[in-house]
């Protein structure tokens, strides 16, 4: 066992007790792993040496001033990405490494990582593995995007994809091809686990019922995207799996996973403190959305604090027991670029049951853009079936699904590209929103 799978192993052990912390325990759990790092940031990374000023008094830290702290913004740490840099990382944090965000607006964000936020990202996503009972022994298949570079983009095999088993095959193919070539492939490889993004997972299990193929899995895994209120039920339906969806960011690390007991996110609170705040910056009330600003314990190379990533969320309604005590979120919306600004100030975060489209028109692809606060342009790849195409319905339902005040227009193209990371963004926004 290498030295990484040790680390995480350890990790693993502690995170059966916190995650049973109560608020007050877990509280003072989260200030000792911030301490250090606000004291590391002061002293050694320039961007934070006055940003900080409003914490401390003297050489004490006063968290109750925690909300002084400025927000760090995307466009921010784009432009600040040197001076965010620590001038030293502590040797027993590990290597320092360089990385980037691929940029769902073509901006990416480049930033450093010492070994220990990994090591803190593998126990996380450890213990969804544990949470969910996933056997390490068992094989995975797992598409990756392009810019990962694998050894074969077909297929590529390694070994041990769950710290502590050697023997578990880890199968991993490009994203890029059709879907029709993914669904053979898996039919030839039969994983019992399958991990994607939500958008591919929905495509494959729509095509493999159209197919009328036999294709189930253990468990599937979903990752870096919204996944589509209809997704989880057509796993069950076609893959006779559960779809478990996990929320993170490159930069950060894994931020939250889904509970099997709850069905709430539940945020990995021993490696970053998440708010949820209003457009005041105040916390949400429980059941309200607001945007995601994360805090990660683990980076002293290029510490994120209070980082406004560009995300909603919505907190989980309390009165709810769940035997996991950490915080919860009922919902990930999606970067701000994906949620629909009104004219009256509201926002809306699109979720309709994608499937649902089909009842309107036929298409291989599908994208709904935002181009003014009562206007959507449904983008869409002709399906090879029925031409029929019901404008009036269509319209009539998003405005049932979303908002009265919508017109629709609909926009045939050849084809609507995926992003640089090898996501598709179904739901875009080309307008800003009305600021109070």
């Amino acid at each position: 066992m290498n030295r990484i799978d040790e680390m995480v192993l350890k990790f693993r052990d502690v995170l059966k007790e916190t995650e049973l912390l109560g608020p007050d325990d877990l509280q003072a759990y989260q200030q000792s792993l911030l301490t250090p790092l606000l004291l590391h940031a002061r002293e050694n990374v320039p961007f934070y040496q006055d940003r900080l000023n409003a914490l401390f008094d003297g050489d004490e830290i006063d968290f109750s001033r925690w909300d002084k702290i400025p927000l760090l913004t995307r466009t921010e740490a784009q432009q600040h990405g040197k001076s965010l840099k620590a001038v030293m990382v502590p040797p027993h944090l590990g290597v320092t490494r360089k990385s980037e965000t691929s940029g769902s607006m073509g901006r990416p964000l480049r930033f450093s990582i010492n070994e220990l936020v990994d090591v803190s990202s593998l126990a996380m996503t450890d213990r969804l593995y544990r949470w969910w009972r996933l056997d390490g022994s068992k094989l995975m298949a797992i598409f990756v995007p392009p810019r990962m570079k694998i050894t074969n983009p077909e297929q590529t095999i390694t070994h041990g994809w769950r710290s502590g088993f050697l023997e578990g095959l880890n199968y991993q193919r490009s994203t890029q091809g059709d879907i029709d070539s993914h669904i053979d492939w898996l039919c030839d490889v039969r994983p019992d686990y399958l991990v994607s993004y939500p958008s591919m997972i929905r495509a494959i299990a729509e095509r493999t019922a159209e197919r009328g193929i036999n294709l189930t899995f253990d468990r599937v895994i979903s990752r870096c995207w919204v996944v589509d209120k209809d997704v989880w039920p057509l796993c069950r339906k076609v893959f006779k799996a559960p779809l478990i969806d996990q929320y993170g960011a490159n930069e950060i690390g894994q931020v939250a996973c889904q509970c099997p007991h709850c069905d709430d996110y539940h945020v990995n609170s021993e490696v970053a403190l998440v708010e949820v705040l209003d457009e005041k910056g105040a916390p949400v009330a429980p059941g309200e959305a607001g945007r995601v600003v994360l805090t990660s314990f683990y980076n002293y190379a290029m510490p994120f604090i209070r980082y406004e990533i560009g995300d909603f969320a919505q907190l989980a309604p309390t009165g709810w027991d769940c035997s996991i005590t950490l915080p919860r979120l009922s919902r990930i919306m999606g970067r701000y670029r994906n949620a629909f600004p009104l004219g009256d100030g509201r926002t809306i975060y699109p979720n309709p049951s994608m499937s649902k489209f089909r009842d309107f028109f036929s298409y291989k692809q599908i994208q709904v853009v935002q181009t003014r606060y009562d206007l959507l342009e449904v983008r869409y790849v002709p399906g090879d079936g029925d031409e029929h195409v019901d404008l009036p319905g269509l319209e009539r339902w998003l405005q049932d699904e979303l908002d009265p005040e919508f017109c629709v227009q609909l926009m045939q193209v050849d084809d609507i590209p995926a992003l640089a990371s090898g996501k598709y963004e179904e739901f875009v926004s080309m307008v800003e929103p009305v600021r109070p």
